[in-house]
């Protein structure tokens, strides 16, 4: 806490990146408790921030999912705004949190009007990461055609229609 109980998201934003992997009861505790409260902030300006909370060589899974539902969280009020910051997000966590990005898009895609906003929010995005994101959409759709195949048709749609 800073000065006058004010909370230093900086730090807190640092403690989640940083004990990500939770490898010990020391680090899930310490992500556990800078996730809660970044959370309490309930700010969806966080969220491009929060992705760098994810890895896919973390040791406790459920633990993690802690953060996508946090997310979820954040952006429900301001869900077009919280999308564009996930979506932004993306081509930086390819490389380290690929599961991650998949379960964070196969939630959005569960949603009706998530895949709606998403689409429109994929439009506003440079051509380099709304490519990024189709590539992913489209091995998504490959790899779960039964369950999600109409779902990435319908915001590829939207998309590629809209351009």
């Amino acid at each position: 806490m800073k000065a006058g109980g004010a909370l230093d998201v900086r730090l807190e934003l640092e403690r989640v990146f940083n004990n990500r992997l939770l490898r010990t009861e020391n680090e899930i505790r310490e992500y556990e408790m800078a996730l809660e409260k970044l959370l309490a902030l309930n700010d969806v300006s966080l969220i491009g921030e929060l992705c760098k909370g994810f890895d896919d060589d973390t040791e406790h899974h459920e633990v993690m999912f802690g953060l996508v539902h946090g997310i979820e969280y954040l952006y429900q009020n301001k869900a077009e705004e919280g999308l564009r910051l996930i979506a932004i997000s993306v081509p930086k966590m390819l490389s380290h949190a690929k599961e991650w990005v998949e379960i964070l898009h196969y939630r959005i895609l569960n949603h009706p009007q998530e895949r709606k906003n998403y689409a429109h929010v994929l439009l506003m995005l440079d051509e380099s990461a709304r490519n990024e994101i189709v590539k992913l959409l489209t091995d998504i759709k490959e790899a779960k055609s039964g369950k999600f195949g109409s779902y990435v048709d319908e915001v590829l749609k939207l998309t590629i229609t809209s351009i």
